[in-house]
Formats: C-alpha cells, sequence, structure tokens
C-alpha cells in the first residue's frame, strides 16, 4: 500500500507480527507494527495518525484512534513504524464474541502530514487491512491475563479411522465460525467414533461402572470421560423424544465439545 503525496511517495506495509499487546489497569495498549518506506529522491518526513477499525464489524468494528510515539527515520532502507492505540476490558470481550474464533482483520485507516515548509498539501491518506491469524491473537490476550489459549495439536496419521476424525475437527471448527454449533457438536462426537475402540471405552467402561469411582483405576476413569462425552455429543445429531429433542447448544457448548474430543483424539499418538 502506497501514501500518495504531491511529489513523493510513501509505502507502507504490515510486519510479520503485526500487532501486539500490553497489559494495563483496565485499559492496554494495542501496537500496530507496521513498516514504512520512502519512494523518492529527497522525501521529508512524516508524522502519521489514523483510526483502526475491526472489519465486518459494521460501525461497531471502531476501535480508537492511532498515534505515531516516535518519528521515524527512513530514507530508501525502510524502517519500522508503530502505531499506537487504547483498547479496553470491554472492547476486546466484545471483538472477542464478534469474531467467534475466526482470524481477525483489522482495516487501518491511516494520515500522514509531511512535516516542514511545503507549498503543496501536506496530508496524504491511505488505508490497509492486517490480518492476525486466531492463534497469534489467542496467545496476545492469554499474554494480558484476559483468557486462555490452549492449542491441541492432533498429529497426521496414514490410520483412516483417526485422518477422518482429524478431519471431523476441521470441520467442526468451520461449522463453529459459521454459527452452526448443534451440527459442529455432531461432528466431535463423530471424532469419539476413532478413539472409543482405540482406547477400548466399552469393555472398561463396563468394568468401571461395577465399581465405585475412587475404586476406579486410570484407564477406566479415562473410559468413563470418554462414554461420557460421547453420550453427550450424541444429543446433537439424534432427536430423541422426550429427551435430546429439547437440547440446545451455544458456541461455548461447541467449543467445549471439540475441544475434548480433539484432547482425547490427540492422546491416542501415546497409546501403542
Amino acid at each position: 500500500m502506497s501514501m500518495n503525496f504531491d511529489n513523493f511517495m510513501r509505502s507502507i506495509a504490515a510486519r510479520r507480527q503485526p500487532v501486539n499487546l500490553i497489559s494495563g489497569f483496565g485499559v492496554h495498549r494495542l501496537t500496530l507494527n507496521l513498516s514504512t518506506k520512502e519512494l523518492g529522491e529527497e522525501a521529508p518526513p512524516v508524522q502519521f495518525s489514523g483510526e483502526l477499525w475491526a472489519e465486518n464489524l459494521g460501525n461497531c468494528g471502531w476501535i480508537g484512534p492511532l498515534t505515531q510515539p516516535r518519528p521515524v527515520n527512513a530514507r530508501w532502507g525502510g524502517d519500522n513504524l508503530e502505531l499506537h492505540t487504547v483498547v479496553t476490558d470491554e472492547q476486546l470481550r466484545r471483538l472477542e464474541r464478534a469474531r467467534a474464533g475466526a482470524d481477525l482483520s483489522f482495516r487501518v485507516d491511516i494520515i500522514g502530514t509531511r512535516l516542514g515548509e511545503t507549498s503543496d498539501w501536506p496530508v496524504a491518506q491511505c488505508q490497509l487491512t492486517i490480518y492476525v491469524a486466531h492463534a497469534e491473537w489467542s496467545k496476545a490476550l492469554e499474554q494480558l491475563g484476559s483468557s486462555a489459549y490452549v492449542d491441541v495439536l492432533v498429529p497426521l496419521t496414514d490410520l483412516e479411522g483417526r485422518a477422518l476424525a482429524a478431519r471431523r475437527l476441521r470441520e467442526a471448527k468451520v461449522l463453529i465460525r459459521n454459527g452452526d454449533f448443534e451440527g459442529a457438536v455432531g461432528k466431535a462426537r463423530s471424532v469419539l467414533d476413532a478413539v472409543r475402540p482405540a482406547c477400548n471405552t466399552a469393555v472398561l467402561y463396563s468394568e468401571a461402572t461395577k465399581k465405585k469411582a475412587a475404586d476406579r483405576t486410570q484407564e477406566e476413569r479415562w473410559a468413563v470421560l470418554t462414554q461420557s462425552a460421547y453420550a453427550l455429543f450424541s444429543g446433537a445429531p439424534h432427536d430423541d423424544e422426550g429427551t435430546t429433542e429439547h437440547f440446545t447448544w451455544t458456541r461455548a457448548d461447541a467449543v467445549a465439545a471439540v475441544a475434548t474430543s480433539a484432547g482425547l483424539l490427540a492422546r491416542l499418538e501415546d497409546l501403542p
């Protein structure tokens, strides 16, 4: 993206780690990490400012004004440009609900003001879109202490049942982003179809139910967890009269179901 003045230009782009958050008392500093390069001989210094928006959220997506904390001294080689704004805890909560686990997209309206004397109009502007991956943004929030991010890595495998289960997890995440929470829980249930036979869940669960909870072995307790999750998640694809037909599923329910199934599937890597 370039900012065009009357007799010179500046290019502006996002850096590899485009954002970071620094914790404050109820408010936090959000920094955009950009780079800028002068495209013209004897280009004068420029002071930057602007506004930050969360894209695809309409007018409610306005976050705040952007300021430049220090001047940039870049000539031909390019230099780092930091733009700061302040976000509140309430803004972060609303932003999390709005993005619903999807990657984050910011729109940056940037204004550049040429410093020094000039006979030309000294102001130019441009718009820049910055994309932040879900995992990267979640880890930034975790550093604030305002959330906890858990990344469950499910290894690739040639085993057909487990490979299919991993695909079901990816499909479930898409369904959550699209607001189909019941469908996501149903996918989480299908993931456990690969876990239950691999862990001999049916046999261990049968033995576990004959004992007091305190007397169960570790594997029997895993079996109880797996079977209980399977029974709960089965309420999504089935509409049994008088019971599961009345089940409702929220986004938090769907996230919990997918995280549980992902953890149980990943655990198979350590099993013989």
